[in-house]
């Protein structure tokens, strides 16, 4: 009756529109090979490489979801994809003509904008059912970015490169445009450090990855640095009452000459590993990793920070010019300084080096920029928390979707941010990052509108509702674990039922996706841990193992952090001690 009466108060999703879908071999007449349908693709503007890249993708999607066969053709054909200068840079439109679809992007990453969209709305159930959908689109936020934590050994620092660039390709055909990672000063002695060039490496990796795909590059920087720090360089503690601002890192004091000539120095050799592969942006962090409490810095939010902030960026553009800046003020006024009013002031005067200002807190959005405005008047970015809230270790269950904690949280500020970077430590906060990268192409989309289509593109229409309703009930259990709150048992076994319901309706791509195991397996592990035995029970260990293979997790580590990041398998073992 629970089931049944969420069912009855789901609001209408329009998931299609402009039609009705028509099998591949129905558009035009084209051969047939091995008794498949084939999809015939005409591409208009053969010399762009992400335009090659989007037929690529589409190819490749497509077959795998169903038996037909994407060619290209060199004249008729079923899809026209096309590059056309009538509309903006990252919109697109779909339209049909002829026997046929065409995908028209303003440029080729709206190109392949427009490829995701026909992509989540086309159907797959046995043959191909090309999308219905037809109109325009174009974003409504700038810098539609992510944030990969790149640490800890987790997904992001240690899958496949083929595993990281497919990953990437369907963040950027749900309208994402940059892409944000760290050096990780933190984690190493110096520039002699063994890992300091496997590091560059990777930060290389990704900036080549990203760009291949039309996203922006940047990287987060400021006065937290190696561990090999001289100790008179370090900067003096934070006090931290609220215990919300934390002093990790090994941060250095900028009001020292000496400490600030060891930040430039090193963040020039920083920027030197990057010139040929690029910069667009910097993002300058004030806390967690950062900060000094020194009487010459603070208060930092406003006095310290900004200083360094402005050498940083200045020496930037020296290697990168066009870079932008982007100045955060994560935490600010935590416990009360003064430091919004004492930004605003600064940048009154001089904000001629900062292109955005960056605000979120672990909670609720802070009330300074929405109240009084955003300093120097600039355009705001959100940083939403998509990975740690209700999960420990990060990830360590499996899926954590929670899309009505970002629809209230995105209703706060919708309509002053122009985008942000969703904080993102794991692959198994994929439907949270689809659903705030929606809102900011488009403010008023609602998170159950995009995720019915993320769940109809990819587990199939026939599961829809019941997965919405499951979402639905994981999202509950998460929010009354985090807050102490006793978990409906009886909530929690429907959930386990309706995963396995959902489970043998699946088609079988589907099921072999690690989409659906990390929602599947969040369902088993909370019937273990609410209802059962807890996390040491067979059906639950097996659930981490599991969990362990698809994150690429270390089962024997000396990372001392990897434990926040790997699900709690009994007989995993971390060696080494937090710093």
């Amino acid at each position: 009756m629970e089931r049944r009466t969420f069912l009855l108060s789901l609001p209408a999703v329009p998931l299609l529109a402009g039609g009705v879908s028509i099998p591949a071999g129905k558009f035009a007449d084209g051969p047939h090979l091995d008794g498949k349908d084939t999809v015939r693709v005409v591409i208009e503007n053969p010399d762009e490489p992400l335009v090659l890249r989007a037929f690529a993708i589409l190819k490749d999607r497509i077959e795998m979801r169903c038996p037909a066969q994407v060619v290209r053709a060199e004249s008729v054909g079923q899809i026209i994809l096309k590059v056309s200068g009538d509309l903006p840079e990252e919109g697109f439109r779909i339209d049909g003509t002829g026997s046929g679809v065409r995908i028209t992007g303003g440029s080729p990453q709206g190109l392949l904008f427009g490829s995701g969209k026909f992509l989540r709305t086309s159907r797959y159930d046995g043959a191909f059912h090309a999308s219905p959908w037809r109109g325009t689109s174009m974003p409504q936020g700038s810098l539609r970015g992510m944030y990969f934590a790149t640490h800890f050994h987790n997904w992001y620092h240690v899958a496949p490169e083929a595993e990281i660039v497919r990953y990437l390709e369907d963040l950027a055909l749900w309208g994402v445009n940059a892409l944000e990672i760290c050096f990780p000063f933190i984690n190493l002695q110096d520039w002699n450090d063994p890992q300091a060039d496997v590091a560059v490496g990777m930060m290389r990796m990704y900036a080549r990855v990203a760009r291949d795909l039309g996203l922006q590059f940047g990287t987060g920087v400021n006065n937290t640095l190696f561990k090999g720090v001289p100790p008179h360089l370090r900067a003096t503690p934070l006090p931290d009452p609220t215990h919300r601002r934390g002093n990790s890192g090994h941060p250095v004091c900028p009001s020292q000459p000496e400490g600030l000539e060891y930040i430039m120095e090193n963040t020039r050799k920083l920027f030197q590993h990057m010139t040929d592969a690029g910069l667009d942006f910097l993002v300058h962090w004030p806390y967690d990793e950062g900060g000094c409490a020194c009487e010459k810095c603070l208060p930092w939010g406003c006095n310290g920070f900004v200083k360094v902030s402005r050498e940083i960026t200045q020496l930037g553009r020296e290697f990168f010019p066009g870079l932008k800046s982007i100045l955060s003020t994560w935490m600010f006024d935590t416990p009360p300084e003064g430091e919004w009013q004492g930004l605003s002031d600064v940048l009154a005067n001089d904000n001629n080096w900062v292109d955005y200002i960056l605000a979120d807190s672990h909670e609720e959005f802070p009330h300074y920029p929405l109240d009084i405005g955003t300093p120097g008047k600039l355009p705001l970015l959100n940083f939403p928390e998509i990975s740690m809230w209700g999960n420990w270790p990060w990830g360590g269950v499996g899926a954590n979707p929670l899309p009505d904690r970002y629809q209230r949280l995105w209703d706060q500020v919708k309509h002053v941010v122009q985008g942000g970077f969703p904080y993102s430590e794991g692959i198994y906060e994929d439907m949270n990052k689809v659903v705030v990268a929606q809102f900011y192409w488009d403010r008023d989309r609602s998170a159950q509108a995009t995720l019915a289509e993320y769940v109809v593109y990819e587990f199939g229409p026939e599961v829809m509702q019941d997965c919405l309703a499951l979402v639905e009930i994981l999202e509950a259990a998460a929010g009354c674990s985090y807050t102490k709150q006793p978990v409906d048992p009886k909530k929690i076994r429907l959930a386990y039922e309706m995963a396995e319901g959902i489970k043998r309706r699946l088609p079988s791509w589907a099921g072999q996706s690690w989409r659906w195991e990390l929602v599947y397996l969040r369902a088993v592990l909370d019937q273990e841990r609410f209802v059962k035995g807890g996390l040491e029970t067979p059906p639950a260990e097996e659930a981490l193992s599991r969990l362990i293979e698809i994150y690429h997790c270390q089962m024997e580590t000396d990372d001392p952090y990897h434990h926040r990041v790997r699900p709690p398998l009994r007989k995993a073992v971390t060696r080494g001690k937090e710093l």
